[in-house]
């Protein structure tokens, strides 16, 4: 913008300073100030301040634009004008004797009034509602453009556009992570004092965080009903282990606080600390969380040798169900029962039971009513389990209960009551489902009869896998495997590996940059880049070489595109096989498959091979490091033809990497096989191999011109030619 002479500006409408005089607070000068700089058409901001002795207030279009970007003499220009002016407005606050005195210093702009207030920065802050708005909607992994499409819904005069959802985004995260810090450091300052042997001990300090939502004070934390709850929740801690539910420190119990004069979405919830001896816990040993989350208060502090309080790493999970299913309580057990019974079929996602007097304890269940529990994986931490129990919970609406692979099961109820009871019932089912299966009996039919096919059902035994037979198979031995399918890799089984690394991946790396520019406003693309936003972030904070920050959107979408390049072609360079990056390659490769640019190439083999197991009723399936999308179009698109008709499914690494064992039990699942026995393997990867062997699959290893040397005496079966299966 130009910056124009005082003389020439003189001429024009004047804007007047605020009036000055006396004021009782520093928030009743500032709202002075910025009510009546509205009127006359500028804003301001605070340039200077000290709390409680004086605020320096400026016209927002003061300063001088500064260049952030040290690239050099040649470095890029800002294409458009700064708004800054240099503006020279200024008034200042001063506190004297409690009083705040406004002064005007100097009363001039240089600049013509706004007509539009959006040019302001200070206009386009977003409510405390809208700030709610934003955060819920971030956590449920809405993209900025949702956000404000759902804002401006709301409110259709609002100015705001996306990079400033990019920054209360920003905040929130940062607030969170303050917030975090604040907890650890609550836990983790301390002071040495001398017990009663004059050694030196540990006493941790804490200081509770309050959290004012729904107007709940530290003096209702301290209420006759929440000091109740912590009492009850200590006594079936207590109750619980020795039934082996809360044994090791492990396990947890939360309870709402009911209080009738608070609705229940709103009511207290609290919770057993995580790592300590749950049969010696007492009523101050509890937190107490606000009906979001927030910790309002911690317990209380014991000399050596106890640990220090933390709160539970099921936390979130416990949230997600208060949340979800609206109860009053959750136990988390670590009974052996609950684990046993999910390791019974270590590929069901359900747990079946039905004709069981216990069933009658179960919300909504009667006797001859079949009970079902879905089951998810477990993982390294709890807190990573909150997705997985979501979804669980929504899709069996009618359970109460989630078990956790070789885990242990939570277990909720409307009441402390009714939880207590179910949690009971639960453990009787599983053990007695146990017992059941041990006697050869099947726990899920009204009659409870013998198994019908236990090898079959649950792959105990199977049919023996013969000996592995080292080297090459000729064509005259051909091996014909029991299997029912077969699951293929791509590079190096059924492309050569030089169509991959000398055609698809210079593809992808030479276009990147094109194809960003060229669909960059893209729903698809923005998801692409989001993606990829979150991949960079991790990969900086773990010091992965190539990695570079992306700036926010609002510095233009050249900058944007350009280190977005730049980290792709590091990610392609170093062959990583990461989601976001393989997504944005697929869509890549689809625009060359698309204009005919891209030819898949197979071994000549292949298509042969392919129309024999069609014919034959083999089902074959592809699991490749590539979209599924990309690799629908490679067959689509092949040097022989569209060869689609001939494969039933596809799998990528949204199920999981390919040399981690769990990626075959998924798609095993979702392929409907029982016994992995009976699909076999086609890789050429020895990794890949191992680990696919060990989820029980027969596995045969391919050996293509250009394929990576195998291990000497590395046990699997190879062949030269898919046409010797």
């Amino acid at each position: 913008m130009e910056v124009k002479d005082q003389n020439e500006h003189n001429l024009e409408k004047k804007m007047l300073p605020p009036t000055t005089g006396t004021f009782q607070s520093r928030e009743e000068l500032l709202k002075h100030v910025r009510d009546f700089a509205l009127t006359q058409g500028y804003m301001v901001s605070i340039r200077d301040s000290a709390k409680d002795r004086y605020v320096t207030v400026a016209c927002d279009r003061g300063g001088v634009y500064r260049k952030r970007l040290k690239n050099g003499e040649n470095m890029r220009q800002r294409k458009n004008a700064s708004r800054l002016t240099n503006c020279p407005f200024e008034v200042v606050g001063k506190k004297d004797d409690d009083v705040w005195t406004l002064t005007v210093k100097n009363g001039e702009h240089n600049h013509e009034p706004s007509k539009d207030t959006s040019d302001h920065p200070s206009c386009r802050r977003f409510t405390e509602e809208e700030v709610l708005i934003i955060r819920d909607m971030s956590a449920a992994g809405k993209r900025p453009r949702q956000i404000l499409k759902a804002l401006r819904q709301r409110n259709p005069n609002l100015v705001s556009d996306s990079r400033n959802v990019y920054n209360v985004k920003a905040k929130i995260r940062r607030g969170s992570l303050s917030e975090g810090k604040k907890a650890e450091a609550s836990c983790s300052s301390s002071m040495e004092t001398m017990n009663t042997n004059g050694v030196a001990a540990t006493v941790t300090q804490t200081q509770p965080m309050v959290h004012n939502s729904f107007a709940m004070s530290q003096a209702y934390v301290e209420s006759k009903e929440v000091t109740e709850t912590k009492a009850l929740v200590a006594e079936l801690c207590q109750h619980f282990y020795p039934l082996g539910w809360l044994s090791g420190t492990g396990g947890s119990i939360t309870i709402r606080v009911h209080d009738g004069s608070i609705p229940r979405q709103h009511q207290l919830i609290v919770m057993s600390p995580s790592g300590v001896q749950k049969e010696r816990m007492v009523a101050d040993g509890m937190y107490v969380l606000s009906s979001d989350g927030f910790i309002m208060s911690t317990p209380s502090l014991k000399l050596y040798p106890y640990q220090p309080p933390k709160c539970t790493d099921c936390a979130p999970l416990f949230m997600k169900v208060y949340e979800i299913c609206n109860a009053g309580a959750v136990i988390h057990s670590h009974g052996l029962e609950a684990c046993l019974v999910t390791m019974i079929n270590p590929f069901s996602k359900e747990f079946r039971i039905t004709h069981m007097e216990m069933i009658k304890g179960i919300q909504g269940h009667g006797y001859h009513d079949e009970l079902v529990v879905p089951i998810i994986e477990n993982t390294a931490h709890e807190g990573e389990l909150t997705e997985s129990l979501t979804e669980a919970m929504r899709a069996y609406p009618k359970t109460t209960a989630i078990l956790v692979r070789n885990h242990g099961v939570y277990i909720w109820g409307d009441s402390w009551i009714s939880t207590k009871t179910q949690a009971e019932c639960y453990h009787y089912l599983f053990d007695a489902a146990i017992k059941l299966y041990q006697l050869g009996l099947d726990w899920s039919s009204p009659n409870h009869g013998p198994l019908r096919s236990i090898n079959g059902l649950w792959g105990c035994s199977g049919n023996s896998s013969r000996g592995p037979k080292v080297g090459t198979f000729g064509l005259d031995y051909m091996i014909e495997p029991s299997q029912r399918c077969l699951l293929l890799t791509i590079e190096g089984t059924v492309t050569p590996m030089s169509f991959v690394t000398d055609i698809l991946f210079p593809y992808a790396h030479d276009n990147v940059q094109k194809h960003l520019a060229m669909t960059y406003d893209s729903e698809e693309t923005q998801h692409d880049i989001d993606l990829l936003r979150s991949q960079i972030q991790e990969d900086l904070e773990q010091g992965v070489a190539g990695a570079v920050p992306i700036p926010p959107d609002y510095v233009g979408k050249e900058l944007v595109i350009a280190s977005l390049a730049a980290n792709v072609e590091a990610m392609i360079s170093t062959d990583r096989k990461v989601t976001s990056l393989k997504q944005l390659e697929g869509h890549i490769w689809r625009a060359g498959f698309q204009s005919n640019e891209l030819v898949g190439v197979v071994f000549e083999d292949v298509p042969e091979a392919l129309e024999k197991w069609h014919a034959s009723g083999t089902k074959v399936y592809i699991f490749a490091n590539g979209s599924r999308e990309v690799q629908q179009l490679l067959f689509a698109n092949s040097n022989y033809g569209d060869l689609r008709k001939y494969l039933c499914g596809f799998f990528d690494t949204t199920v999981g990497n390919k040399q981690v064992a769990r990626s075959y039990f998924e798609i095993l699942q979702t392929v409907g096989v029982d016994r992995p026995a009976d699909m076999l393997f086609v890789t050429d990867s020895f990794q890949e191999a191992v680990a696919a062997r060990a989820a029980g699959l027969e596995v045969i290893i391919s050996i293509r011109p250009g394929n990576g040397p195998l291990p000497q005496n590395h046990g699997f079966r190879t062949i030269a030619s898919l046409l010797e299966i």
